[in-house]
């Protein structure tokens, strides 16, 4: 009797052909992306040092310019900058409560403003 046993998948011949196939399709995907990126991020280098560097907000300035009392647009005349993120309650007994954010990641750093019933009631500031 001749029983012919199957190969495993593995030991086929085509199996590999796929899969050396496969491989070289995703290196050749990859190792096309590296001239565009490379010519990009030269660009993006030229026009970095083409343009004079921003001068950062400085917080503690900023900071040392907020004093309990003052109104939304004083303050907002004093740092520099619009609110970038408020939120605002009410309540019956204590009023108008108003929270808002001033600078951000970018800055280096931001001043958190808390006014009550339209006047400054406290100040933080956060470094980055």
């Amino acid at each position: 009797m001749n029983t012919k046993q199957a190969k495993p998948w593995y030991k086929k011949w085509w199996v590999w052909l796929i899969i050396i196939l496969i491989l070289i399709g995703i290196g050749g995907a990859a190792g096309g992306n590296n001239g565009a990126n490379s010519s990009s991020t030269s660009e993006m280098k030229s026009n970095e040092t083409a343009q004079p560097a921003k001068p950062k907000w400085d917080v503690e300035d900023a900071y040392s310019k907020v004093n309990d009392g003052m109104t939304k647009a004083e303050v907002e005349a004093a740092v520099g900058k619009t609110s970038d993120n408020c939120s605002e309650s009410s309540m019956q007994y204590v009023g108008k409560t108003e929270i808002c954010t001033y600078g951000s990641l970018g800055d280096n750093g931001s001043i958190t403003v808390t006014y009550q019933n339209d006047k400054v009631a406290s100040k933080a500031k956060t470094k980055f």
